[in-house]
């Protein structure tokens, strides 16, 4: 049984009223819980609003909110905090993945001569990432002033685009460290840095694809 515009209408205003408001997930949920609506009142042949109650009540746990682990004011419903979860824990991995690469690179190298022109290459194919990672961004930050559309995306890309602003001091930081311990340190920090300005592009492109696909942008 197909639903009808309105009611259609009154899901979606139940997800705002849960805190539901990034698109992508809004749309994901919304499309997951007609299809249950849809399928029940078929079997049951009961109305909208005895099923619509019905399954409401089992996304009950997935709407609950939580406190987000980096602020002690956001929270977001489980379901959304649980796929910003995951996009950070993605990014630890291939942190620890990246940093580990590096380093054993690092080890390869000999003489201490070598090991601080290894350490000035990858620093100085940091800052030529950071000015093309920031430009950029920047492009897609305008872009997205002209756009309603808001997903986990862009809601990701805002917040590292600020913190990439604070980084700007680190990156220009002309000093090395000359201890084989710091060093080594000192590379692991600058594979995270790798990681955070590809993840900045990457929020900032999967956000224009999705605007991309909706009908109003």
């Amino acid at each position: 049984m197909q639903l009808t515009a309105e009611q259609i209408e009154c899901i979606d205003q139940t997800l705002n009223e849960k805190g539901i408001k990034f698109d992508d997930i809004k749309l994901e949920v919304l499309d997951h819980i007609a299809s249950e609506i849809e399928n029940e009142m078929e079997v049951t042949n009961n109305e909208f609003p005895v099923v619509y109650n019905q399954v409401l009540n089992k996304w009950g746990e997935e709407f609950k909110l939580t406190r987000d682990f980096f602020s002690l004011q956001s929270t977001y419903p489980k379901l959304v905090h649980s796929k910003l979860k995951n996009q950070m824990k993605k990014e630890v991995i291939i942190s620890i993945i990246t940093s580990i690469i590096l380093i054993i690179i690092f080890q390869l190298v000999d003489n201490t001569k070598e090991k601080l022109e290894y350490i000035l290459l990858i620093k100085d194919f940091l800052f030529y990432a950071f000015c093309t990672t920031g430009a950029l961004a920047l492009l897609i930050k305008f872009w997205n002033l002209k756009s309603k559309a808001t997903s986990t995306y862009k809601h990701l890309f805002d917040s590292r685009f600020t913190i990439l602003i604070i980084f700007l001091s680190i990156i220009v930081n002309p000093s090395i460290p000359h201890d084989l311990r710091n060093q080594n340190l000192f590379v692991a920090t600058i594979g995270c840095f790798f990681v955070f300005l590809f993840s900045i592009l990457y929020l900032g492109v999967k956000h224009l694809q999705f605007q991309r696909k909706l009908p109003i942008q």
